[in-house]
């Protein structure tokens, strides 16, 4: 389909790319048992209508196992752990995929009539970010989180769809979003709770008008 009338048809349905069920069991769930860090299914220009197949080598991995170099000494500091380790693997894939160049949120890239080739909508990043927490729980790098299953938030009469990643806290079980969406390629995530996150929040920092 053309880009103007796809334009058109997104924004008409309320942007659908991210209407869609839990990206855990439309994506996540059907191909995590068989990924590695050698070998894993990778999402792009929304919706995962590009899948690539994306490995790290053990010089990548080792940048990522840097972040926990240091044990966090309470599950707040995990979180900014996991937040800045997430960036980095976005460095590391982007430069793999051609998505290094990923715009911050899915209005910007739709609505300033740019390609959307090599950008993320918030299911292709929930996905990624999933895979990735993933990794760093196999690995044993996570110590006060397990991961959770991704959420979903947003009705069509009231606000924009949107999906996120998510961790638990061990002790408490309380559940807080990673999400990758709002930044550009290569930034920490964002990091909130879930609750704040179901209730419509965004970044202090984010700015649909951004160019």
């Amino acid at each position: 389909m053309p880009l103007r009338p796809l334009i058109i048809v997104l924004t008409l349905t309320g942007l659908t790319a991210c209407a869609g069920g839990s990206p855990s069991t439309r994506l996540v769930d059907k191909h995590i048992e068989s990924s590695t860090r050698s070998k894993f299914m990778f999402c792009s220009n929304f919706g995962c209508s590009v899948e690539w197949t994306v490995g790290l080598s053990t010089e990548e991995w080792d940048r990522v196992r840097g972040y926990f170099a240091e044990a966090a000494p309470d599950a707040a500091g995990e979180r900014q752990q996991i937040a800045e380790a997430i960036g980095e693997l976005e460095r590391i894939v982007g430069k793999k995929t051609g998505t290094d160049k990923d715009r911050p949120g899915i209005n910007q890239a739709i609505l300033s009539f740019r390609s959307l080739e090599g950008q993320h909508d918030c299911i292709d990043e929930a996905h990624n970010t999933e895979v990735y927490l993933t990794f760093m729980e196999r690995d044993g790098l996570l110590k006060w989180h397990t991961v959770g299953k991704a959420a979903h938030r947003g009705m069509i009469f009231d606000r924009w769809f949107h999906n996120t990643a998510t961790v638990l806290e061990k002790d408490t079980g309380a559940a807080y979003v990673i999400d990758s969406w709002f930044g550009p390629n290569g930034v920490p995530a964002d990091v909130t709770t879930l609750e704040a996150w179901l209730d419509g929040w965004e970044p202090p920092r984010y700015s649909k008008a951004e160019d």
